[in-house]
Formats: C-alpha cells, sequence, structure tokens
C-alpha cells in the first residue's frame, strides 16, 4: 500500500510557522536550501485535552527532539517526512497539513527542515538504534518541556494540533484463523482462534496499539472478539460486542455503526461478509480503495476520514511467527 498524503494538504497553510536564524517569519523564503530536509508533528489522541505527540531521543547529541531527516535523491518533503518518521519511530503516518519550517545555516550550508501534521495509524515496531535509542509519547505541555530546542517547543504551543482531532482512522479487521466451520460442531458463534490465529491477534495488537486507538469493536462472534482482546488489554480498555458486525449485519446497521465511529480512531472486528459489504457502502460514500481488494482472515482495511470516508487500503495478515501463512501476500 501507500502511505497517504491527504490532499487538502499541498501548498501553504495561512500562518505557518518559520524560524530563520532566531527569527519568526510568518512564511518561507523562496531561496532554495543547501540541505533540504523534513519532519513530522505526530499527534494521537481523540480530543483536544488527550492529544500526545511523539518525540525522539538522540544519543549522538543527547537531545530531546521532533523526529526528522534530511531529503535523499528522488525524494519529495512528503515522502522524506513519512520515511523518517517510520525509520525513526515504526510508525507508518499520513500527512494532515504543513505545521511549520525551521531554516538555519550549519557548516555544510544552509538547512531548511519542513514540518508536517501528522496521524498514524500503524505501528511496524521500534528498534533503537544508533540515530535514535528511545521515543515517547507525551501530552503536548509535558512533551514542550522535554524538547531541547526552542524551535521544536515553538512548534508544539503554537500549531493547532486539535485540527488532527478531525481526521479519523478505522480498521477494519476480519477476524484471525479459527479453522473450517464444517469442521465445528458446536454454535458456530463459539468457535475460537486457533493458535495461528491467536499469533495473528498478538501482531494486531502489536501493530495498532500506539496509534491512539480510543474504542475496539467486534462482533460478539468468539474468534471476532479473541482477536481484538489482545489489543484491547494492551490500551487497558474492554471489547465492545456489537451486533452491528455479526455476520449478516445489514446495510443499514453498517451505516449507522460508521457514522458512529466518525471522529475517533476506532478498530472494528467483523466478519469475511460484512467487511466487502463496509467497503461497498464506503465506496457509494466517494471512498478510492488505494488497493486491490481482498479480505484474509487476520488482514486490515484502513480507513481514512474527513469530514467523510476518504480512501481505503489494504494490509494483508501479519506473517505468522511459526513461518509465513500460506494465504499471506502483499498487495
Amino acid at each position: 500500500m501507500r502511505l497517504g498524503v491527504d490532499r487538502h494538504q499541498s501548498g501553504g497553510t495561512p500562518g505557518r510557522l518559520l524560524r530563520i536564524q532566531g527569527r519568526v517569519e510568518s512564511d518561507v523564503t523562496d531561496s532554495r536550501p543547501d540541505i533540504p530536509a523534513a519532519g513530522g508533528l505526530v499527534v494521537r489522541g481523540d480530543t483536544a485535552e488527550r492529544l500526545e505527540v511523539a518525540i525522539v531521543h538522540r544519543p549522538r547529541y543527547g537531545d530531546w527532539s521532533l523526529p526528522k531527516g534530511k531529503v535523499e535523491p528522488g525524494e519529495d518533503l512528503t515522502a522524506c517526512a513519512l520515511r523518517e518518521i517510520h525509520e525513526e519511530t515504526g510508525l507508518l503516518c499520513r500527512i494532515v497539513e504543513p505545521a511549520g519550517t525551521n531554516r538555519y545555516p550549519t557548516a555544510a550550508g544552509m538547512k531548511q527542515v519542513d514540518y508536517f501534521l501528522m496521524r498514524p495509524y500503524r505501528h511496524t515496531g521500534f528498534t533503537p538504534g544508533e540515530e535514535v535509542d528511545d521515543f515517547r509519547w507525551l501530552p503536548l505541555a509535558e512533551a514542550a518541556e522535554l524538547v531541547s530546542y526552542p524551535f521544536d517547543r515553538e512548534l508544539i504551543e503554537s500549531t493547532d494540533t486539535a485540527r488532527a482531532v478531525a481526521y479519523t482512522t478505522v480498521h477494519l479487521v476480519r477476524h484471525g484463523a479459527a479453522g473450517d466451520r464444517r469442521e465445528w460442531n458446536d454454535d458456530d458463534q463459539l468457535r475460537p482462534l486457533t493458535p495461528k490465529g491467536r499469533r495473528q491477534a498478538d501482531a494486531i495488537a502489536r501493530q495498532l496499539s500506539t496509534i491512539g486507538v480510543s474504542r475496539v469493536l467486534s462482533s460478539p462472534y468468539i474468534r471476532c472478539v479473541e482477536t481484538v482482546q489482545p489489543l484491547a488489554e494492551v490500551l487497558g480498555s474492554s471489547v465492545e460486542a456489537d451486533e452491528r458486525l455479526a455476520e449478516g449485519a445489514s446495510p443499514s446497521s453498517i451505516r449507522a455503526l460508521l457514522d458512529e465511529v466518525a471522529g475517533s480512531t476506532a478498530v472494528l472486528c467483523s466478519h469475511g461478509d460484512v467487511i466487502p459489504e463496509t467497503l461497498r457502502i464506503l465506496r457509494g460514500a466517494g471512498v478510492r480503495l488505494e488497493s486491490l481488494f481482498d479480505c484474509k482472515k487476520g488482514s486490515t482495511w484502513m480507513v481514512t476520514h474527513d469530514q467523510g470516508f476518504k480512501t481505503a487500503a489494504y494490509f494483508p495478515p501479519p506473517e505468522d511467527r511459526e513461518g509465513p501463512s500460506p494465504d499471506y501476500h502483499d498487495v
């Protein structure tokens, strides 16, 4: 799948912050920097009061800062920012809008770092390294106090981070592997995950637990609840069983549920008939599928929302730690 950039983010933003050699200016100068770079003001949370920002620690400098890095050949600023955030934190993000620009002289020439307000949608895991050995989610005020540089502090304090609350991410998760219903002799609603399905559930929890999920909803069927139970436990929340995600759910009930979760970062776990129907409804509402259609057990569709659902992209089932899943493939 492609890393996401919201369509409205291109171009400038009124009041965009620019600092040049210690001065704050109203907009970016026309002179091209010797060293272009990009970074992110990555926020999670669903209300202005609960927003947190990601900051990183660089052992080489002994500092805390917003994640950033230099543009590589052939990259534009947004691609650089998304890559750097992923490399330094393990977070896959989508860009909300430009946040600010820091321009300052270095021994190698004038450096310009363009920052973007971002929302995370998935975590692929953090590995400490030579460049970054730690990263934290902190409330805005605590992050502003901890960062080492005035520009980072000013960007955190002056950016309208509450704007990111309007940008919703919904994860449609199909339950993990649960064997063959034809070989199950009890009530099918009671059919549990297999060992492979439990490993998929644990992997899904690792991928989604650090992105600011506020609600975990599931079909009442045991295999669905078990798929997202590890995630709920990590989050310190509970799984909300909802009949609107059960097999055979009506289009009207699915629409009502989508309206209900709009404005939050939610995980919905359901079945092989409900998820395709949900995507059909979303396509009818103007969603653009950014991936080929698929709906394997343990897979996830990520749907982004900005005053109406916009895009959806597919993540195949997590690779089985006991060996690659037979139905695992990239889209």
